[in-house]
């Protein structure tokens, strides 16, 4: 038996052993993958032993998106652009670092809502993996609201980067800036973690009115299905969705990349929903 695994720090909330584990056995794949609460000093010890178990894959969560890279001998072109990696493959005993976030996300919206004016809430890791695959899923422009930070023109310069010159990074505090990028969005995305434990929200619900009816309100947050921001949004009777169909899709691609086998997105979904 093969082991595979989730790295992070706390461990114990995540839901990818359901459907990870639910998958190897509907592929009748002889696997096991199990969650590793790893605290920060012990990082490299951890990736040490993965290498003496002959691990065949794990995937990477908070805090270590970042820090794994030291310990793995090769990136993906996208893990590279993104110096952020949230699955592994064992390749031969070479440890492969690639990110499946941003095209989950994508991958996890409906292709036939229109998506070529994006907002976005915040530009931490998860906003970044989106922002880095956006352009390619067919999005024409985004604007990246963030509160200021002493760090903002490194910031506007990695957005610039990520992008590939579509996306900008604007002031949260800029009311006149939101209103008219939310007039103008077909897609709203919150990829901060405010709301996650609270009825807190960075808009307000005369902001979220100002929407286009079309528009498809996500908030990244699955542990809290119904955020206030979700809530907003539906009251003006916009699409909502959480955060559930992104941590589907990236933990499918992830799957895939391990196994080179197709993963039962739908089966994957009714476990996760059934935690």
């Amino acid at each position: 038996m093969t082991l595979y695994g989730l790295i992070a720090h706390p461990a114990g909330h995540s839901r990818s052993p359901f459907m990870q584990n639910a998958m190897i056995t509907a592929r009748q794949i002889d696997a096991h993958y199990h969650a590793f609460d790893v605290k920060p000093d012990n990082l490299g010890a951890a990736i040490q032993g993965f290498r003496a178990l002959n691990v065949g894959g794990f995937n990477v969560s908070t805090p270590y998106k970042t820090n794994v890279i030291t310990y793995l001998d090769e990136l993906t072109p996208l893990a590279q652009r993104l110096q952020s990696v949230n699955t592994v493959k064992n390749v031969n005993g070479r440890l492969i670092g690639t990110s499946t976030d941003g095209d989950g996300f994508w991958q996890s919206i409906n292709p036939n809502q229109p998506h070529e004016h994006v907002v976005i809430l915040g530009s931490g890791g998860a906003a970044r993996a989106v922002i880095a695959t956006a352009k390619q899923y067919g999005v024409q422009d985004l604007t990246v609201f963030n509160r200021t930070h002493a760090d903002w023109s490194q910031r506007e310069t990695a957005i610039a980067y990520l992008s590939q010159g579509i996306g900008q990074l604007a002031d949260l505090a800029d009311n006149q800036a939101i209103s008219n990028a939310l007039q103008q969005a077909d897609l709203l995305i919150n990829a901060t973690t405010v709301g996650m434990n609270d009825a807190r929200t960075l808009l307000t619900d005369y902001q979220v009115g100002l929407l286009p009816q079309h528009t498809l309100v996500v908030d990244m947050i699955y542990r809290n299905k119904q955020t206030a921001l979700l809530k907003s949004g539906a009251k003006h009777q916009l699409l909502t969705q959480n955060g559930l169909p992104m941590l589907v899709a990236q933990g499918a691609l992830s799957f895939e990349y391990w196994f080179n086998q197709s993963a039962d997105r739908q089966l994957m979904q009714q476990v996760v929903e059934g935690k």
